[in-house]
């Protein structure tokens, strides 16, 4: 009886899960009738999210933000994909699931573009990554990164941590590179002389030389769209 108990209790929490082959628990989703998801997207139901944090003043401070439904890439844009968009771009057998890095905005825009995408929106790019909770981490709970103690971070493949995935399923976010969002860089009280001058990049690593830290679901950052850098990548959305 109690092994039949246990059993029961291990399907309840595996539905609830949404059977997850990770430790993150996931958000149930149900797609609407009609929606086709591509393989490798993920789709985001309409509805709110908490947009920014109170600790940060340059984010929006935890407003709530009521978003449409959309698609997003379940992970970063591979040198192997882009291989596919640049003929004279060519990438050894055994990066093709690395991701695609040393892209400019309007590089990363073209690749979107030619998938019939687009690049995400900074707020859609957040709610990938923390769902509905507030969550500071995509995985919920703080750890410190495995890597400390070591400079120059390289990038991994982009499906190799199923531990560290957003409670939608998107990987990525939070722990690899920095990627191109379409929002302007501002903040409440911007010098005018700035506006306008850069992107919003996510997702990213915090390093110093002998230490690195995993970015919160809302910190943010910016670049210049033409900036080029190997720990700078990418990935798309998709309206419904």
């Amino acid at each position: 009886m109690i092994r039949i108990r246990g059993l029961l209790m291990g399907l309840v929490w595996c539905m609830a899960a949404a059977c997850s082959d990770s430790s993150v628990e996931q958000i149930e989703v149900t797609v609407p009738p009609g929606v086709t998801v591509p393989e490798n997207m993920v789709y985001i139901p309409e509805g709110e999210f908490f947009f920014g944090d109170p600790s940060d003043p340059k984010t929006a401070l935890g407003k709530r933000v009521n978003l449409p439904a959309y698609l997003i890439d379940r992970f970063e844009a591979t040198r192997g994909e882009y291989s596919k968009f640049d003929s004279t771009y060519k990438v050894d057998s055994s990066l093709v699931k690395f991701p695609k890095v040393l892209v400019d905005y309007e590089q990363a825009r073209a690749f979107c573009e030619w998938k019939g995408k687009r690049l995400p929106t900074e707020q859609e790019w957040e709610k990938a990554a923390r769902g509905t909770d507030r969550r500071k981490w995509a995985w919920l709970n703080f750890e410190p990164h495995p890597n400390n103690g070591f400079s120059g971070f390289l990038p991994e493949p982009v499906d190799k941590r199923t531990e560290w995935i957003s409670p939608y399923g998107v990987y990525g976010m939070g722990h690899n590179v920095w990627e191109w969002t379409s929002t302007d860089y501002d903040y409440n009280g911007m010098p005018g002389s700035e506006q306008g001058r850069f992107k919003v990049i996510r997702g990213g690593l915090l390093q110093s030389h002998l230490k690195i830290d995993f970015t919160p679901t809302w910190h943010r950052n910016y670049m210049d769209p033409g900036a080029r850098y190997n720990f700078l990548g990418f990935r798309c959305a998709k309206d419904v």
